[in-house]
């Protein structure tokens, strides 16, 4: 078994999530063979404690003493969960954070993530079971920008001369408009550092889609792992891609790891299964199997609910074109979410955010962790988003449905003083 899991992974910059802007072949291929959850949110907003779960959950089914953790992250070494697995090795990245503002050019296999790669199928090809853990999404931005399809970075020169056709005269270079002349923006950022900004109305917007177009090509990287490891895996094993935390890229007015307020974006991760056996009911059994087994918390057809951590709330089984039905569109192995089902994500023991099939219910910043602010008639306290149709939380409802807010308050609430 192979479980890989990234820190800062959002499925916005995944093709088989939707992308429009971000093609990766390999986790397409792995999500079409097995089993996606599109709506994949974690219970707490710290991928350290998102990781612990994992952990302590693999140690209650007696498997973790048979899987190597592979990580860069020297933090997974200190926490207590560590104890779980008899082996951990340890590859820190050879960026160095001080030195974070220096263009570099580097080759895939000598990445952060390509050196972990390297070891983890050496792993794989002897005969043992992975779980490989990166944080370079959030930690240092080092795959090679030859990775994304720059082909369209001189689309800007095209269309300046189809601009200077229309007006009947040359754009002005930015040397001659000296002092007025605006910051050039990037085809891609060429430094290690991953953003953490937020947008302000002095920004060029132009600078969202360079942020995007530079995370994307880090995912690509990812997308050339999977293929790598996909071919030293025996086809019946089991693949687990999944993310502990997210990443906003452009969102509510942030761009980086935990960046911006508490949204989606920062909740919402990636999780892919794939048994690889071939047939539909085989692929959809082992994804649950493997889902329950890192806690994974799902719904199945009558409304009760597995006995695992609160993670995921809703999945959507995958498979070939060869083996879909048209009037098949769910089997006796597919989960549906229940209408109680509900994922309560914690920040520092506090919880400040509630997502349930039909609603995303967060504490605002200026409300900070008073979860004991009631919801009022404006939003200045908390914000209420309809899901699954408000992907980005862009439409702040609470007004118009004080009824629903009041009612995700109290189960917030009710949950404090559960904790406390």
């Amino acid at each position: 078994m192979l479980i890989f899991t990234l820190e800062g992974f959002t499925p916005a910059a995944i093709s088989s999530y939707g992308s429009s802007w971000n093609r990766t072949p390999a986790i397409d291929r792995l999500a079409a063979e097995g089993t996606t959850w599109n709506r994949a949110i974690t219970a707490v907003t710290d991928p350290l404690e998102q990781w612990d779960r994992w952990a302590k959950t693999l140690a209650k089914t007696q498997r973790a003493s048979e899987i190597v953790v592979i990580t860069d992250d020297p933090r997974l070494l200190e926490r207590d969960s560590a104890a779980v697995f008899e082996e951990i090795v340890l590859l820190e990245s050879d960026l160095d954070e001080d030195a974070g503002d220096e263009t570099v050019s580097i080759e895939i296999e000598d990445t952060s993530i390509g050196r972990l790669t390297a070891v983890a199928a050496d792993r794989l090809a002897q005969g043992d079971s992975v779980w490989l853990h990166s944080r370079f999404l959030t930690h240092g931005w080092d795959a090679p920008r030859e990775l994304s399809d720059d082909s369209v970075a001189d689309e800007p020169v095209y269309y300046a001369d189809e601009y200077e056709e229309d007006l009947g005269h040359e754009i002005p270079d930015a040397d001659d408009a000296g002092e007025n002349a605006a910051e050039e923006v990037p085809f891609m950022v060429e430094t290690t550092t991953p953003p953490d900004h937020r947008i302000t109305a002095n920004d060029d917007p132009d600078w969202i889609t360079t942020w995007m177009r530079t995370y994307g090509c880090q995912i690509k990287l990812v997308d050339a792992m999977i293929d790598v490891l996909d071919s030293v895996l025996e086809p019946t094993d089991t693949i687990v891609l999944g993310g502990t935390s997210g990443f906003a890229l452009g969102q509510n007015g942030g761009i980086g790891h935990r960046s911006g307020p508490w949204r989606s974006c920062h909740l919402h991760v990636p999780l892919i299964c794939s048994g690889g056996s071939g047939l539909r009911s085989r692929m959809v059994a082992s994804a649950d199997e493997v889902a329950v087994a890192i806690g994974v918390r799902l719904a199945n057809p009558s409304g009760d609910l597995m006995p695992a951590e609160r993670f995921v709330f809703e999945n959507v089984a995958g498979s070939s074109k060869e083996e879909s039905k048209p009037d098949e569109s769910l089997s006796e192995n597919t989960t549906s979410p229940s209408s109680e089902t509900r994922v309560i994500t914690h920040h520092r023991n506090v919880p400040i955010a509630i997502t349930t099939n039909e609603w995303f219910y967060v504490l605002s910043e200026d409300a900070g962790s008073d979860v004991h602010s009631l919801p009022s008639d404006s939003d200045d306290r908390c914000h209420l988003y309809l899901k699954p149709d408000d992907v980005d939380d862009f439409n702040n409802v609470v007004r118009l449905r004080l009824e629903e807010a009041d009612q995700l308050h109290q189960t917030l609430l009710n949950e404090f003083h559960q904790v406390e």
